[in-house]
């Protein structure tokens, strides 16, 4: 090494990285003698660095949490923190403190943008978490199940018709989805094929000393997730022709709902929407959404459940009119 100035930045260096900087060690590392050492440790602290020495374990190192080089966090970066945070925080107290700690080591080596703290900078919207089950033990346990490729047992109940099942289940992994809710994608032993279950949803469970043998792999998720609709992901994929109003035109065109999705401006002025997708029922009342300005095209089947759907509310708005026709009726007679 050659000389004073080098060693000085090593000895930065090591203490950056969080290397043991032992007296000897570091005398060793440089070749000098440990009285050498103690003068450049000075120099270091006469110029600012704050560097302690740690009795208990022998050692220089950086006082709270110290860094070379502070990273600035831009502004995709900082919208990226407070969007994680609002999400997180949906998911119970747990991941709450666990943002809380993270966060604040970021802080440690970092500056957000223009001097805002990510957790204020921005305001989003996110669902209330005031009445949705506290899923981050669940959550975790999901997690390392998956990676470990063991079998779960789980008492779900069926967001239909409220009832409990109790099964096996292979985990293969964890999806949140657009409704604001988080989702296993397993294979269920009971029923002998893929499921998608709610973590919300999911009563009791219990991580087996059981394993399995994997019947997806990681490269094939991403395909899966790509032809689902939301959280429906089960189906094999059916092409879907929809054509939407201009009256209704600006708002459906501002983002892509479907990786698969191709669209073209129609001659008066609305646009029609191409998909190849699976889980008709999310993408059935994703379209109810945008009722009266909405027609399918294809497939036949789609259409006629949506007629079927929409009559069926015709019966109950009319029975509604009439209850309060006869309710109008009798308080006017009395």
């Amino acid at each position: 090494m050659r000389g004073k100035f080098d060693r000085l930045l090593r000895i930065l260096n090591l203490l950056d990285r969080e290397s043991a900087c032992k007296p000897s060690l570091l005398a060793e590392e440089l070749r000098v003698t440990e009285r050498s050492v103690f003068r450049y440790v000075n120099s270091l602290r006469d110029a600012g660095f704050p560097v302690a020495y740690d009795r208990e374990k022998g050692t220089y190192a950086f006082e709270n949490a110290f860094k070379l080089k502070k990273a600035r966090l831009n502004m995709d970066e900082t919208l990226a923190l407070a969007m994680a945070r609002r999400m997180l925080g949906t998911l119970g107290e747990t991941f709450e403190r666990a943002f809380d700690s993270l966060e604040k080591k970021v802080l440690d080596v970092s500056s957000p943008c223009d001097g805002f703290l990510p957790s204020s900078a921005l305001v989003l919207a996110c669902p209330d978490k005031s009445d949705k089950a506290d899923v981050s033990k669940l959550l975790k346990a999901l997690t390392k199940a998956s990676v470990d490729h063991s079998l779960v047992w789980i008492c779900y109940q069926s967001l239909y018709s409220g009832e409990d099942t109790k099964r096996d289940v292979e985990p293969y992994y964890l999806f949140f989805s657009p409704d604001g809710f988080w989702n296993l994608r397993a294979f269920c032993r009971l029923r002998g094929g893929w499921r998608t279950f709610a973590l919300d949803k999911i009563k009791s469970w219990q991580v087996l000393d059981r394993y399995f043998v994997p019947r997806l792999f990681v490269d094939e998720v991403g395909k899966e997730l790509s032809q689902g609709f939301g959280s429906y992901l089960d189906g094999d994929p059916i092409k879907v022709v929809v054509e939407f109003s201009p009256e209704i035109r600006p708002y459906v065109v501002r983002k892509v709902w479907h990786p698969s999705q191709e669209s073209r401006e129609l001659p008066d002025g609305g646009v029609e929407m191409r998909f190849r997708t699976t889980g008709l029922d999310a993408l059935k009342y994703w379209l109810f959404r945008w009722i009266p300005h909405v027609s399918v095209i294809e497939p036949e089947e789609l259409r006629l459940e949506m007629l079927e759907a929409l009559k069926a509310q015709l019966t109950r708005l009319e029975k509604t009119a009439g209850r309060k026709e006869r309710a109008k009726r009798g308080s006017e007679s009395q």
